[in-house]
């Protein structure tokens, strides 16, 4: 009886000490979870340098010559665009922005990275094909593509909807200012975004934007060049003078490069997670476009046949299961793929067990609440969306 008792009061100890070690484990998991969500910085959407290609073979084909078609954005790309800009009555920013895309018609290829015109042999010009492969090997090994912008255009939409809201963002100048910066981040964190305040798909698609912005007819011919224009009391204050306020425009239209499109850590996580899941370490799921993020998607790229830039492009989006990334559904199709051979040498280190919560973009932040003041004119007070992981 009394060995009975000892045995019974051991197992007792030990389940009290497994669930302490649980709790604690737990617990610590939690804090890494809270760490990863705070942490995260997401990273910039890139073109490969395949389509940067088809892009200057594009304009060299319409008159505007981008010298070799290497797949670098260089001087006389910039040069070309701006051309080409200017003579579609696009902003000449010079930069690799959507409206440019889509006026060359190669949203389908660009935006949506389909995968048909990927390799060496668009560049058959550029010498013996022998010649031209050796060029396509050295371009696939060193380059990271090129950030894909949104236009000043697009900036003053974005600008003139969160002022709408209450949301002040300064002047309607098509630049992500400081004053911008402040109005995304306070309007992210009220309406469960990841307050980072930066450009991202995600607010994007939470402020109805999304169509406006990926669109065939935005920043093209006359009309679509104005639509976004600011009226001179937005721009220059009530009263203000339409002369001054059309020559300000007009630098704004000279000068502005636009702004880096950005995919937040929520939808980074998401990426990682698959390629964890499909055998390309990752590592842990911090929103992060770290080191062993970077290799991971260097050698998906490989398997897949991309360009392995290590970057986070939009034919690597589309590959990946995220078709309709502009329209902030990461998850799209995600879910049927994520269990498809991949390196043979798994090493996962993280996974997401639940359902993330989510703002009017489908890819809230969790890990607790952080509340915001409310715009000016609106009562309440926001909170960020709660999820688990």
């Amino acid at each position: 009886m009394a060995l009975r008792q000892v045995f019974l009061a051991g197992t007792v100890l030990a389940a009290l000490a497994g669930g302490s070690a649980h709790a604690q484990q737990s617990a610590v998991s939690n804090q890494r979870t809270a760490q990863d969500q705070s942490e995260g910085q997401g990273t910039q959407i890139f073109v490969s340098s395949a389509g940067v290609r088809q892009i200057q073979q594009a304009l060299t084909q319409k008159g505007y010559s981008t010298g070799n078609v290497d797949g670098r954005w260089n001087a006389q790309t910039t040069a070309a665009a701006r051309s080409f800009q200017q003579a579609q009555n696009m902003e000449p920013t010079g930069t690799l922005t959507v409206p440019l895309v889509y006026g060359l018609g190669l949203d389908q290829d660009i935006i949506l990275g389909n995968t048909g015109a990927q390799g060496g042999g668009q560049s058959g010009d550029q010498g013996t094909k022998q010649a031209d492969n050796q060029r396509v090997v050295i371009e696939r090994a060193d380059s990271r593509g090129t950030p894909l912008h949104v236009s000043p255009a697009g900036i003053r939409q974005i600008q003139q909807a969160l002022n709408q809201q209450g949301w002040n963002t300064g002047q309607v100048d098509g630049r992500w200012g400081p004053a911008t910066v402040q109005a995304a981040r306070s309007y992210q964190q009220v309406h469960g975004l990841e307050p980072t305040g930066r450009l991202e798909v995600g607010l994007i698609a939470a402020l109805g934007l999304t169509d406006p912005i990926f669109s065939a007819g935005h920043g093209t011919g006359p009309q679509a060049a104005n639509a976004a224009r600011p009226q001179p009391s937005q721009a220059a204050g009530t009263g203000g003078d339409k002369q001054v306020d059309n020559q300000r425009i007009a630098m704004e239209r000279a000068d502005s490069p636009g702004e880096p499109l950005w995919m937040n850590s929520d939808g980074v996580r998401q990426i990682q997670q698959v390629l964890n899941q499909r055998g390309y370490a990752a590592g842990h799921l911090d929103g992060n476009w770290n080191t062993d993020t970077a290799l991971a998607a260097t050698h998906f790229q490989q398997a897949q046949g991309l360009e392995p830039t290590g970057t986070l492009t939009t034919n690597l989006l589309a590959t990946i299961g995220m078709p309709r990334w502009q329209r902030g559904e990461f998850m799209g199709g995600m879910a049927t793929t994520a269990n498809a051979a991949g390196n043979p040498n798994p090493q996962t280190t993280g996974t997401v067990s639940s359902a993330r919560g989510t703002g009017a973009s489908g890819q809230g932040s969790a890990g607790g609440s952080a509340s915001a003041p409310s715009p000016a004119g609106q009562g309440g007070e926001g909170q960020r969306a709660a999820g688990s992981r």
